[in-house]
């Protein structure tokens, strides 16, 4: 079903123009000559993806509408259509609820870019409140790509098992997350959670399975380990390519047995604690290299999770920012450039940027001016961030996002279509009409 497009403008030919171009471009398009049918009927029920309206027409305006219409209909993305392009109208246009607005005189370009931003960002929107309403929901974790929908459906499957689950993924990626969705999803008893980076080896065993008082200098009383405190819960080994040897067997024994031996202690005691842990090391390659045990690798690799990259699905990232944003605007140049970023610290990196551009901007939204200079700097080589003196066709965008993605995955299109939500067959087919195809398959 085609997407819907409610067209409010007052001018006849303007309407029919806009009505012409919207619905060559395959949308459902209504028009109405004023806004307070438009809003009647929107308010009634009628369908609608994006409403495009006029700013000054006769009676009711185009700003008074949308601020009606976004407390009745808040899923509703509005467009302002007006002659009065400066800054100080633009923020009051966002105040009022419009997602962008468009400045006489304008193409049929523009037009049709700023409405597949909208969409675009609809379609995401829709997609996360699917997942919140109940069916593969993941609290805490933003996504609505494919990558992300495997993730989720993963948790599902693995939540209910009392067996070890092996996190990997990049530094920043959420491990953690996705290890808390796991314990709620379990519906078992606490979350104990420990970074085996952090702390000295000669404290890390005491600190997973306890002490007896007088086992070591300072051992003033006895001390209770994480292994008991998760006891009927989960435990999570944050970074666990970095336990150190001589504790692997003992985690080993851990795991197989359900038994842990406290520092100072003769006698072992009987815990059921599910064990969640994560690592950005590639552990084959620690195994190896004899600085991780084999038998304790594939025994936590008995259920595995990948979180993929945020490069690898730059489909998310407008979810992310509306996240991270705390409700400030991010205008449509800034957000171009944040899809466009390959963001090597992950959503670690681009939470901490909106944080600062967040605390640091000057204005009432975030605008390219507040990012940092490393993401301003790379204006030459983002082919989406659309300037005011610079317009470009939707399918430029389109066609520089796809061999952007090509580029980043190698020229492997299997990869490149997987992240780019399409089949193979309409990748190649789109490559064709780009006239950048190239006929080996990969």
């Amino acid at each position: 079903m085609p997407e819907r497009v409610v067209v409010v403008e007052d001018e006849q030919g303007v309407r029919e123009l806009l009505e012409e171009v919207l619905t060559g471009a395959g949308y459902d398009v209504v028009g109405f000559p004023a806004a307070a049918p438009a809003l009647e009927a929107l308010s009634g029920g009628e369908d609608a993806d994006l409403v495009i309206t006029d700013l000054r027409m006769p009676g009711l305006g185009g700003e008074k509408m949308l601020v009606q219409l976004k407390a009745k209909r808040p899923e509703v993305k509005g467009v302002i259509i007006t002659a009065f392009g400066s800054i100080e109208s633009a923020i009051e246009l966002v105040k009022a609820g419009a997602y962008d607005y468009l400045t006489k005189p304008f193409g049929s370009d523009e037009l049709l870019l700023t409405v597949h931003r909208a969409m675009e960002e609809s379609r995401l929107r829709r997609e996360v409140s699917r997942l919140a309403r109940g069916d593969g929901s993941v609290p805490g974790l933003v996504g609505a790509s494919r990558a992300m929908r495997e993730v989720t459906a993963l948790i599902a499957r693995v939540a209910p098992s009392p067996l070890p689950v092996l996190v990997t993924g990049e530094s920043g990626t959420g491990k953690e997350l996705v290890a808390q969705a796991v314990h709620r999803a379990s519906g078992l008893g606490p979350f104990v959670a420990v970074n085996c980076a952090a702390l000295p080896n000669d404290l890390l065993e005491s600190e997973l399975f306890g002490h007896e008082r007088g086992a070591f200098s300072g051992a003033v009383k006895d001390k209770t380990g994480l292994f008991e405190a998760a006891d009927g819960g989960v435990l999570f080994l944050d970074e666990i390519g970095d336990l150190p040897l001589p504790l692997q067997p003992k985690l080993l024994r851990a795991l197989e047995s359900g038994e842990i031996r406290r520092v100072g202690s003769t006698t072992s005691r009987t815990v059921k604690t599910r064990v969640v842990a994560a690592t950005n090391k590639d552990l084959d390659v620690e195994v190896r290299e004899g600085r991780f045990r084999e038998d304790l690798f594939w025994r936590l690799n008995v259920l595995s999770i990948h979180v993929p990259a945020l490069r690898e699905r730059p489909a998310d990232i407008p979810l992310l920012v509306e996240h991270f944003s705390g409700g400030v605007r991010v205008t449509p140049d800034a957000m171009a450039r944040l899809v466009a970023h390959p963001w090597p610290g992950n959503v670690r990196e681009l939470r901490n940027t909106l944080e600062r551009a967040g605390t640091l901007g000057s204005g009432e939204s975030i605008g390219v001016e507040d990012l940092p200079q490393g993401i301003i700097a790379a204006q030459r080589e983002n082919p989406f961030a659309v300037g005011a003196d610079q317009q470009l066709p939707l399918r430029d965008v389109e066609r520089s996002y796809i061999l952007m993605v090509l580029q980043r995955t190698g020229g492997n299109k299997s990869r490149a279509a997987e992240i780019l939500g399409l089949d193979r067959k309409t990748l190649y087919r789109k490559l064709e009409e780009f006239g950048s195809g190239d006929p080996t398959p990969s």
